[in-house]
Order: structure tokens, then C-alpha cells, then sequence
């Protein structure tokens, strides 16, 4: 769901924007005949996972949110960070996101063979829908929200998540930018640089 996130932080490269993408899609352990790039990618976007539910950034934009929301919540910020990064993407890369979004849709259609049965399934909306450029728009967020509770059987009301946005924006916007340089500089091999 944080797929803007993972592709920022993938190397520029259809194979690797693939394995940025499919951890989302793919359990368990990956075929071994795949390249090479895209398994180190798919092991990247686990990587990214797990040390972002444990960042305390991340852990304190969750404690923001109602607690009503319960487990919840981690999908929530995940949401909101890509958003976040869509609406602040010059502050932390050069190429416009209308540029980056037409090179990873055309990029994932180079190698559309090797994408796990769910992504190419999704890869036509994605791309005729523009979703890396629209999570810039607070009514997408909405909607991917309420499609987030569909998918789980309405068992948690994140539709009404949305709400939280402007809510707790101000403290989000401050998690965030504490979280992208540790997030980078633990991509990098690095410690989190002290803020």
C-alpha cells in the first residue's frame, strides 16, 4: 500500500522497481529463476517493512491516530506517508513525480512477464489511473482507504481513517520528516542520523 514509498527508495530500474513492488504480492520465498535485481529488491521492500513498523517515527505517527483504529493504524500511516511524499516529492528528488511515475509504469511494462499474477493484474489501473501522482490528492486517500476496508471484510473502519488526516496533519508532516532520512540512511547501511 506504501508503493510510492518503496519505488522512491528502489534503485531506477524496471527489474528493480518489479521487486520494489511485488513484496506486496509475493509470500513466502520468491522463485529462485527470477533475476537477480528483482529478488534483491523484493528482499529490499521486506527489509523496508519491517524496519518501518519498528521506526519510532512511524510508532509515534501511530500512537497519533485513534486508538479505536486498533492494528489498523500501521496501514493508516503507511497511506499517509505516501501521501506525504507525493504532495513533498521535490523536497527529495529531483525528477518530477509526473516524470517518475511515466518511467516506473513504462518500466513495469518491460518486464510485465516477470510480475506476480496480483500486480499485473493491477499494473493497467495503476497506470491508466496515474496512482503514484494521484496519492497527492486527499480524496484518494479516501478512496484508498475505504478499498483497504473492502479488502479486509469491513472488519476495521479505516474508510473512516480519513478523517484523521487533517486531524493529527501537522504531527504526521513531523514524523515524516524524521523518518525519510532514518529510512535512508538505513537503506544506505547506515545509523539514523540524530535530529
Amino acid at each position: 500500500m506504501n508503493y510510492l514509498t518503496h519505488l522512491y527508495f528502489s534503485d531506477p530500474a524496471p527489474l528493480a522497481w518489479a521487486g520494489s513492488l511485488m513484496g506486496d504480492f509475493t509470500k513466502g520465498r520468491p522463485a529462485s529463476d527470477l533475476p537477480q535485481q528483482l529478488l534483491d529488491h523484493l528482499q529490499l521492500h521486506r527489509r523496508i517493512d519491517s524496519y518501518t513498523c519498528n521506526s519510532g517515527p512511524f510508532q509515534e505517527s501511530r500512537r497519533r491516530i485513534n486508538p479505536r483504529f486498533r492494528h489498523g493504524r500501521s496501514v493508516m500511516v503507511d497511506v499517509f506517508y505516501d501521501h506525504l511524499l507525493a504532495v513533498q516529492w521535490d523536497a527529495y528528488h529531483s525528477q518530477s513525480l509526473e516524470e517518475f511515475s511515466r518511467q516506473v509504469y513504462a518500466g513495469l511494462y518491460e518486464v510485465f512477464d516477470l510480475l506476480a499474477p496480483g500486480l499485473q493484474q493491477i499494473l493497467p489501473s495503476m497506470t491508466e489511473r496515474n496512482w503514484l501522482l494521484s496519492y497527492r490528492h486527499e480524496p484518494v486517500v479516501q478512496r484508498v482507504l475505504q478499498r483497504l476496508e473492502e479488502r479486509i471484510g469491513h472488519r476495521l473502519p479505516l474508510a473512516e481513517g480519513y478523517g484523521e488526516l487533517e486531524r493529527i496533519r501537522e504531527g504526521l508532516e513531523v514524523d515524516f520528516a524524521r523518518f525519510m532520512p532514518c529510512l535512508a540512511s538505513f537503506v544506505a547501511g547506515q545509523k539514523c542520523p540524530k535530529s
